[in-house]
């Protein structure tokens, strides 16, 4: 049996304002007990917003579109030139970088050959002129160029069979500088042949503290004889550094033409610092143009050696469709005095 015990007003209204701030209190407990938890991370797949776990310092962001290949391709080298790409070959020259030879830059080249683009022999450079591989005009003419700082500007050399070279007169783009002596106004270069048979040059040269890609053409009626310039920093504002060095291109099966750069931050430069990425960029309107195709490989890609910087990339096509890079990597190295080497290394992959 229910025993109702009689409330007055008062008391009914103090039981409500006693339940009420019971509730407060309780709601007060639980957002507290909330606020202190330690959370164990888990899965954090699918997470928005920051997460604070250390991460490995890297050179990029953006992922690599080649593999570094495994080992080295040349001890103690840097420099690499491409003197010879076809489909059963390569010759390589580069810098023979011995100790022994630190005074005797003159005995330096060394020419290698392969055929599977990994495993090297050595060849007699004696055989070779450590000049770029010669560009076929459209009337069959071989043409070669190379710089010239006494000369004033950029010369050639001309052959009707790829063997034998004469030089040819005169300059085939004279450089505004003082007797083409400075090194700013014309740095490392490439050179190919258009669909139309004009030759496009492309340059480095150093304004304002940035290293820029400039670009001179030959039309075809020059024969490869002339250049006039075009533009200058063809590739501004495509990387968030300004640094875009040793441009080497390739005009693939395809048509398509790449653009490999070597792109550095402003800070201090290695060894101090680790800098060092190849980026390339495609053109598929015959040079007029180039897109920004994204990164190759970077210094902290390579994983067998303690790599400080990638310099002087080369790329070349292999008859399978495999795109190979060739670049000089400074590496740490405790027993030499400087503490570091350079080796030639590679790193691949294939056209999207």
């Amino acid at each position: 049996m229910m025993i109702e015990i009689p409330m007055s007003s008062a008391q009914y209204k103090l039981f409500l304002a006693f339940v009420a701030l019971l509730l407060l209190v309780v709601c007060a407990v639980a957002w507290w007990s909330l606020r202190s938890v330690t959370v164990i991370p888990g899965d954090l797949t699918g997470v928005v917003g920051p997460v604070d776990v250390e991460a490995p310092v890297t050179s990029g962001s953006e992922a690599r579109l080649f593999e570094p290949d495994p080992g080295v391709r040349a001890a103690y080298a840097s420099n690499p030139l491409v003197l010879k790409s076809n489909e059963r070959e390569i010759v390589l020259a580069y810098e023979f970088r011995s100790v022994e030879l630190k005074n005797e830059p003159q005995d330096r080249v060394r020419v290698m050959r392969t055929e599977d683009g990994l495993t090297f022999s050595e060849e007699s450079s004696n055989a070779w002129r450590a000049v770029p591989e010669a560009l076929v005009m459209r009337d069959g003419t071989y043409r070669r160029y190379f710089f010239d700082p006494n000369a004033g500007g950029l010369r050639s050399e001309s052959s009707t069979d790829g063997v034998a070279f004469a030089m040819d007169d005169g300059i085939r783009y004279e450089v505004d500088t003082d007797g083409g002596t400075n090194p700013h106004q014309f740095g490392v270069s490439t050179y190919f042949v258009d669909a139309k048979g004009g030759v496009v040059l492309l340059y480095n040269s150093t304004i304002n503290d940035e290293i820029v890609v400039n670009r001179a053409y030959a039309p075809p009626e020059s024969n490869g004889m002339s250049f006039a310039f075009v533009a200058s920093g063809i590739l501004d504002g495509t990387l968030a550094d300004a640094t875009y060095a040793d441009p080497h291109t390739i005009v693939l099966k395809n048509g398509d033409v790449w653009l490999v750069v070597m792109n550095q931050s402003r800070t201090e430069h290695p060894p101090k610092s680790r800098q060092g990425i190849i980026y390339a960029y495609v053109s598929r309107d015959d040079g007029e143009t180039f897109e920004l195709h994204g990164r190759l490989v970077g210094w902290d890609d390579f994983k067998e050696m303690e790599v400080l910087s990638l310099n002087d990339p080369k790329i070349v096509e292999f008859p399978d469709g495999t795109l190979r890079i060739y670049v000089a990597a400074m590496v740490e190295d405790a027993t030499v005095e400087q503490g570091y080497r350079w080796d030639l290394v590679s790193a691949s992959g294939r056209m999207e």
